[in-house]
């Protein structure tokens, strides 16, 4: 995999451009901030009603609705959900992108999927950082920067990959790292690593953990401090060490552990469901699935999160948390 860094990289052909930023949330804003500060003139695309106009404004960013939208604008960054992109570019900028235009996505989910058809006569490409938009913002003001992935789905200027890494580069994002991959690679590799280990696997893991734990017999506060509080502290030592550098950095005891019973917790059966999830999501079913959901006004993913609120775990959370900030406070 190719990495580009800021030898690589020119504000120079994105410096001219006219660009708006749709949406406004944490990491459109922090998109906006950070190109701003590199010297870019950014305009800010809201609906009136948009909670965060107040926030664009108190920013000192020029703010239009999408029924504003001219062809003085040349450069389209697409941050708003996935789900409702496919509808905005529909409504309103379908058959209205001047020629040469280049549409930037954060993920690229609309483009693989074929939610959106974007015209032959543009650029599309990527720029995908590697954190979220505090993150960004922060490492930006602290003179580094997050990695990203960058891609090039249609060159029609051919100098789409150059005007993806001046974007990279206006939020130093070459600084730490841009690496090359394609929409299709991005896509399935976020959506299958939210879904079967950073969000879904994950959240499951340490439910599951937790409420075996009491059942046998545990408090609650015992269960969650001996799952979810070491969490970010065995998540460090992976992601600086690798999982062999976290073995030598854990007691032999734990080494132990894993060795009789991580196998038996996630075994073929375990690499089975997630190789089904894999298909499910190349396939585009879950794509389809998921616009059905926001259509039916996300009816079961509210069902979830409120039935998720109302268990034991998320109640010891909420109880412990109030107590270690007492601690901190005394």
């Amino acid at each position: 995999m190719r990495i580009f860094t800021d030898k690589h990289a020119d504000l120079k052909y994105i410096k001219k451009r006219r660009l708006l930023l749709i949406g406004y949330g944490n990491q459109g804003r922090a998109f906006a901030q950070n190109l701003r500060d590199s010297g870019l003139n950014i305009t800010i695309c809201l609906k009136a009603n948009s909670k965060s106009v107040k926030t664009a404004v108190s920013d000192n960013f020029k703010v239009i609705t999408p029924a504003q939208i001219d062809s003085q604008y040349d450069f389209y960054i697409f941050l708003i959900p996935d789900h409702v992109q496919a509808e905005f570019y529909t409504k309103y900028l379908q058959n209205r992108i001047p020629v040469g235009a280049t549409l930037l996505f954060a993920h690229g989910y609309s483009i693989h999927f074929k939610l959106i058809h974007p015209p032959k006569n543009s650029d599309v490409i990527l720029l995908a950082p590697h954190g979220p938009g505090r993150d960004l913002r922060e490492t930006y003001l602290n003179d580094g920067g997050l990695t990203c992935f960058t891609a090039v789905y249609q060159d029609f200027s051919e100098t789409a990959l150059q005007q993806a890494l001046g974007i990279a580069k206006a939020l130093k994002c070459t600084q730490a790292g841009a690496f090359l991959t394609s929409f299709e690679h991005e896509t399935l590799g976020d959506l299958f690593g939210e879904q079967v280990l950073l969000c879904g696997g994950l959240a499951e893991l340490v439910s599951k953990s937790f409420e075996i734990l009491v059942k046998n017999g545990l408090p609650p506060e015992n269960a969650y401090l001996e799952t979810v509080q070491q969490i970010d502290l065995l998540a460090g030592l992976i992601k600086n060490h690798g999982i062999h550098g976290m073995t030598e950095r854990i007691s032999l005891t734990a080494q132990y552990g894993m060795l009789k019973s991580g196998h038996k917790i996630i075994d073929n059966n375990t690499g089975k469901r997630m190789q089904e999830t894999f298909e499910r999501i190349k396939s585009g079913k879950f794509t389809r699935e998921w616009q059905k959901e926001y259509q039916n006004k996300l009816t079961n993913l509210k069902t979830y999160k409120q039935n998720l609120k109302k268990t034991e775990l998320e109640k010891t959370a909420a109880k412990l948390r109030k107590k270690i900030q007492g601690q901190k406070h005394e």
